[in-house]
């Protein structure tokens, strides 16, 4: 039977099969891409020319900031001058007041006009001076109060002018060692030395002519004196290494007069640092003062002059970094401009025949049949080509244009021809849906006649049954009755498959006990079912059938599956009322497959789609797909996982709408005593003793089979064994019989793992036990044989019965 059936559409196949076909592309130009070319050369040329221009630009400015540095170092050295002549002032008026006893020296020693001065140079100065040399000004204005109040000695004084013009000058000192190699000069190595020097020698005056004005030996100035002597010798010494020719015959040349000389023997005598004797300080002060000071003004002169050639060395080599950054700018422009006016000479040598081309053939394929040709009087290249081949396809299309023409008288009947086949399948699609549903409905009248009968097949093997007193005649009788079972069952699968709904439905609640017995009695090997004492709880009537359905065909599936002398175990717990119940069915088979597995529980989880191999052959998947049907009327969870000592479980979780507590618990059937209760994990067989409303099946026992539980409270302690079936009892039929126990190898998956096979035991897993007896017993007493058996196969029908008289009594 085929579950259903496929509505395929028909379509045109001209027309475009995906939307994607008829999307509309986004329009692009030519001249754009051209456009972003142009502008990306010229990027690249200035992303090129960039780093160059940067690099002059950051030399220019490094020349710059020097040239600025040596101009602010050129009037510091200008403002140290003046401060070195102030403290040569005070250094020794200070000494003529203490020698004196008079304040009139300290009074005369600077006058408001070099005060004056010196602090306009100061504040004039102040703003561009670096903080090293700036800070240390702030002590000159306590500094000169100090030494004009009288309060400072000469040696304070020299020692305070000394740093702040120290701070000064190596402003000088610092733009020399920054000077760039290609302005670099030997001179300007020299300049710190030379300014050394003439600071030394300024302040050698002054602190000599404060000695001169003491009495005594004056030791301490004596040896300052001497010191700054010493010093200015030094500086002189490495000014003459580093400096070069020029520059030292300058030196020499403004240094080298009569004056000069004459202070070089003052100082050759008074700077020895053992103290001045009366000799000395007989020496006319003022001589020694014009000497001194015009040596020291010879040396101020020197130095200015090579300071302003180092300032004007300095401007130079920033003019040349401003040539070299103007230079670099103009050939880094010029680069641009060249490339920009190529590339755009280019576009437009491109566009504008592509325009020519794109025009003609737009023009040709509107209306190629009155159009004229495509001209074209550029270049013989590339584009000549093209509206060569546009022109042929023009000539083509004329061509093919006179065929259609022609063509077009011949397809008039083609046409109404095609249109009738068209309304013909219109007409046939519609006559195969009425089928489709026509055939849906037959099969759910046919289910429903089939179901009837085997309802009347079993009352009137019931009805044998009751009056069969041959055991073997009652043993056939029950046969039947399982065989009608089972008919009854794949009725009911008829029915499910055909969409329809069961024209009978339970409305009472039924014990959960009666729909495993259920569940059992209608599967084909129902003997190897060990089942244990269920919870006390009854299911909803609405779902009662369904869910015994469902687990017969997972019993079905389970036995089917399983190697011979193997169990198949059914099991179910229920923490408590109002809770979900869990149902397991256990078989002992060769396993599946991680892979299979996944693949059966989607197949379980979709109850709309009928099985992959429904088609391939009859019945193919149809018991997990009656599962998944069945699950999903009532929201049942089905799945299936690995038993961990091998084999499959199939697990069912009933919601708990559908399950009620059964509030004293299983009542005792006749001749017991209570339910029995197993504990533990393994499933063991539950055996009643047979009742007349709700008897207990009590199938014979496989080979190796555990033995019966006794139940307690039994009332005949030594009722005797059922009988063993004969060869013809409860077997399979012919083309379902299992294969012999000769060689036998078994097929494989791509996995590697066992293929299920029905009623085949794998290699390696065939039971060790010996077959069964069965060689019929002829000995049994009949109604011992009705009590075991029939009350299995009756108390199963007990709640269809129920069900069916209830709804008739309403009706």
């Amino acid at each position: 039977m085929r579950a259903q059936v496929r509505n395929t559409t028909l379509r045109d196949p001209a027309e475009p099969a995906a939307p994607r076909a008829t999307r509309r592309r986004r329009g692009s130009r030519v001249r754009s891409r051209l456009l972003i070319g142009v502008f990306l050369s010229g990027v690249a040329v200035l992303g090129a020319g960039a780093p160059m221009v940067v690099s002059a630009g950051n030399d220019y400015k490094d020349a710059q900031r020097l040239a600025e540095e040596t101009a602010v170092a050129e009037r510091a050295l200008t403002l140290a001058h003046t401060l070195a002549d102030e403290r040569d002032t005070l250094t020794a008026a200070v000494a003529a007041a203490a020698v004196t006893g008079s304040r009139q020296p300290l009074d005369s020693a600077l006058s408001p006009e070099n005060r004056a001065r010196a602090d306009r140079k100061i504040t004039e100065l102040r703003a561009e001076l670096p903080a090293a040399a700036r800070d240390p000004l702030t002590d000159l204005i306590p500094l000169r109060d100090a030494a004009v109040a009288g309060e400072a000695a000469p040696e304070e004084i020299s020692a305070g002018y000394t740093t702040m013009i120290s701070a000064l000058e190596g402003l000088t000192r610092d733009t020399t060692r920054a000077t760039p190699p290609d302005a670099a000069d030997p001179t300007a190595d020299a300049l710190p030395d030379l300014i050394r020097a003439t600071d030394s020698s300024a302040a050698t005056r002054g602190l000599l002519l404060a000695a001169l004005v003491g009495t005594g030996e004056q030791l301490e100035l004596s040896r300052l004196v001497h010191l700054e002597r010493a010093r200015e010798e030094a500086a002189l010494a490495d000014f003459a290494d580093l400096a070069g020719p020029s520059a030292r015959d300058a030196y020499a040349e403004a240094v080298g007069g009569e004056e000069s000389d004459t202070a070089e023997e003052y100082l050759a005598g008074l700077a020895t640092g053992t103290g001045f004797t009366a000799a000395d300080r007989a020496l006319d002060r003022g001589d020694v003062h014009d000497a001194l000071a015009a040596r020291t003004a010879a040396q101020r002169a020197v130095l200015g002059e090579l300071s302003t050639e180092h300032t004007a060395r300095l401007a130079k080599a920033r003019d040349s970094e401003l040539m070299a950054l103007q230079i670099k700018s103009g050939v880094v422009l010029a680069a641009f401009t060249l490339v920009l006016v190529v590339s755009v000479q280019t576009a437009r040598s491109l566009t504008r025949p592509l325009a020519a081309v794109r025009l003609g053939s737009s023009r040709v394929a509107a209306d190629p049949t009155t159009q004229e040709p495509v001209k074209y009087a550029g270049r013989n290249d590339e584009f000549a080509e093209v509206v060569a081949a546009v022109n042929a396809l023009h000539a083509r299309a004329l061509d093919l244009h006179q065929r259609a023409l022609e063509a077009s008288r011949d397809s008039g009947g083609l046409r109404a021809e095609r249109d009738r086949l068209l309304v013909e399948q219109q007409e046939l699609g519609a006559q195969l849906q009425q089928l489709h549903g026509a055939v849906h409905g037959m099969f759910a009248d046919h289910a429903e006649r089939i179901l009837i009968l085997v309802s009347e097949q079993l009352a009137v093997l019931e009805g044998l049954e009751e009056h069969e007193t041959d055991p073997d005649q009652l043993a056939v009788l029950f046969s039947l009755d399982h065989l009608a079972a089972r008919v009854r069952r794949h009725g009911e699968n008829l029915l499910l498959l055909a969409g329809a709904e069961p024209a009978v439905q339970p409305t009472e609640p039924m014990p959960l006990i009666d729909v495993l017995r259920a569940a059992v009695s209608e599967i084909e090997r129902y003997e190897v079912v060990e089942t244990t004492p269920p919870p006390a709880v009854r299911i909803m009537g609405v779902a009662a059938r369904d869910l015994s359905h469902l687990l017969a065909e997972l019993l079905d599936n389970a036995t089917a599956f399983s190697p011979a002398g193997a169990r198949v175990r059914l099991t179910g717990w229920c923490p408590g009322a109002g809770q979900v119940l869990t149902l397991h069915v256990e078989d002992e088979g060769p396993g599946l497959s991680e892979q299979r597995i996944a693949e059966l529980n989607a197949r379980l989880g979709d109850s709309t789609t009928p099985p992959a191999g429904a088609d391939l052959g009859p019945g193919i998947g149809m018991g997990l797909y009656t599962v998944a049907r069945l699950a999903a009327r009532h929201g049942l969870g089905c799945w299936l996982h690995a038993r961990p000592g091998g084999g499959t479980v199939a697990e069912v979780i009933v919601p708990a709408a559908l399950v009620e507590s059964t509030p004293a618990g299983y009542p005792p059937v006749d001749g017991t005593g209570a339910t029995p209760t197993v504990t533990g994990t393994q499933p063991v067989p539950t055996v009643t003793a047979p009742t007349q409303d709700a008897p207990a099946p009590a199938p014979a026992p496989a080979a190796g089979a555990a033995p019966a539980v006794q139940v307690p409270g039994q009332r005949d302690a030594t009722t005797p064994t059922p009988p063993t079936p004969n060869p013809q009892e409860h077997t399979r039929a012919a083309d379902t019989a299992a294969p012999g126990t000769g060689s036998w190898t078994p097929e494989t998956t791509e996995n590697g793992l066992p293929v299920r096979t029905r009623g085949v035991t794998p290699v390696g897993s065939m039971p060790a036990a010996e077959s069964p007896d069965l060689t019929p017993n002829r000995g049994t007493d009949a109604e011992e044989l009705r009590r075991r058996l029939g009350g299995f196969q009756r108390g199963a029908r007990a709640g269809h019965r129920d069900a069916a008289a209830e709804e008739d009594g309403r009706a």
